[in-house]
């Protein structure tokens, strides 16, 4: 049979998206914007899309706030990293700038960005004090916590080192 338009062949029904994103989140869990581009690419428009990920929040199947919060929380368990790179850890999974603070302030709220770094560093101390100061700065820790935490002056301390 000849194909017609949106690629589906005479007297196939249309494709059920929502089944499709119901199976999507059964195989792990999603934020909407993920969601919303599954099933865009498997041929919803846009408008579908967002009917697809209204229908799945209205059933509780998806929930942007609970997941950027655990994922959040169970991140920092696995791989200690400062605010800031969490933030855009989060914002890369394609959870709203509001959604991700939440997160932030929620996985933040029990530990300090300073026993974090510390956390970073075990098992690091045979590195040089300059290797700690990078390392943590690409964990996405703040200066002023980089300095608690190495004792290292970043103003001057660097250029001794």
């Amino acid at each position: 049979m000849p194909a017609v338009r949106g690629g589906r062949r005479r007297g196939e029904s249309p494709p059920d998206f929502l089944t499709m994103a119901i199976r999507y989140l059964a195989r792990a869990e999603r934020s909407a914007s993920q969601v919303e581009q599954y099933v865009q690419g498997k041929g919803a428009s846009r408008a579908q899309g967002q009917g697809v990920v209204r229908e799945l929040e209205r059933r509780g199947y998806l929930d942007d706030q609970a997941y950027a919060t655990r994922w959040a929380e169970s991140r920092l368990l696995r791989r200690p990293m400062g605010r800031e790179r969490l933030k855009l850890e989060l914002l890369g999974r394609g959870f709203e700038d509001p959604v991700a603070e939440r997160a932030l302030h929620s996985a933040y709220r029990s530990i300090s960005e300073q026993e974090l770094a510390c956390r970073a560093l075990e098992g690091r101390m045979t590195m040089r004090p300059l290797q700690w100061v990078r390392f943590l700065r690409q964990r996405g820790f703040d200066d002023d916590t980089i300095q608690q935490v190495t004792q290292v002056d970043l103003e001057t301390g660097l250029d001794e080192l």
